[in-house]
């Protein structure tokens, strides 16, 4: 019994050292494909993003969706066996063919507003509490009242308050700072599980990570580099 499991740790170590440069994306990359979907809805700008964090590499073509309608912030998503999402900011340089006409907006009739879903709490929250996913939940606004806010409430994870937050309220990036889970040269245990069997090593985490982030990590024992998702306090899953 314990050679089988020698054997089966040895070949998830092997293959968790699969998980680096050449099963991964750049932010490079995925700025790029942010940058044409916009280039093809007539819209000229630059995408917010770290070029060099690396993302699980994406068996299918991502998918760029605009939170709202102006597109300054979108859903980049990767469907498939390693599925994730992010939510990215663009600055705008030049918008071709406007959605809204002057007419549409200084029309004397009353306006109705769309509404779109946003982050917020369950529960009021005060000054230097992190939120946790159990605290986070979607709520309905106008569209007109969603700037600075949170339209991921997966973005809200591992987040600290700046300042007391209500609930079921919109939570704005003002009101929050950001709660590394795991900084640079942090020990860090690397969790794998399957279906049958969970493996437990000790790493070094080689970048700052925000609950949900993919960081590298270094495996002590082997000396690999290992992308894995932070889900805890010196936490990761590969």
């Amino acid at each position: 019994m314990k050679k089988l499991f020698a054997i089966i740790t040895i070949l998830i170590l092997g293959t968790s050292s699969t998980l680096i440069a050449d099963d991964s994306i750049s932010g490079k990359i995925v700025k790029t494909v942010v940058e044409n979907t916009l280039a093809m809805n007539n819209i000229i700008a630059t995408t917010i993003i770290n070029e060099k964090k690396l993302y699980p590499n994406c068996e299918r073509e991502l998918s760029v969706k605009p939170i709202l309608e102006d597109w300054k912030t979108v859903r980049v998503e990767c469907k498939g066996p390693k599925s994730w999402q992010i939510v990215l900011r663009n600055k705008l340089n030049s918008i071709s063919n406007p959605s809204k006409t002057v007419s549409e907006h200084n029309s004397s009739e009353k306006t109705y507003f769309k509404e779109v879903k946003v982050a917020a709490i369950k529960r009021s929250i005060n000054r230097g509490d992190v939120i946790t996913p159990a605290d986070v939940v979607e709520i309905s606004i106008p569209v007109n009242k969603a700037t600075d806010i949170f339209p991921d409430y997966e973005d809200l994870i591992g987040r600290r308050a700046k300042t007391t937050i209500k609930a079921l309220k919109p939570v704005y990036s003002r009101q929050l700072e950001t709660h590394f889970m795991i900084g640079k040269d942090m020990k860090v245990s690397i969790i794998h599980k399957s279906k049958y069997i969970t493996v437990q090593m000790d790493g070094i985490a080689l970048e700052n990570g925000q609950y949900g982030d993919w960081i590298n990590v270094k495996n002590i024992k082997s000396g690999r580099i290992i992308l894995a998702k932070v889900v805890a306090e010196k936490k990761v899953n590969i």
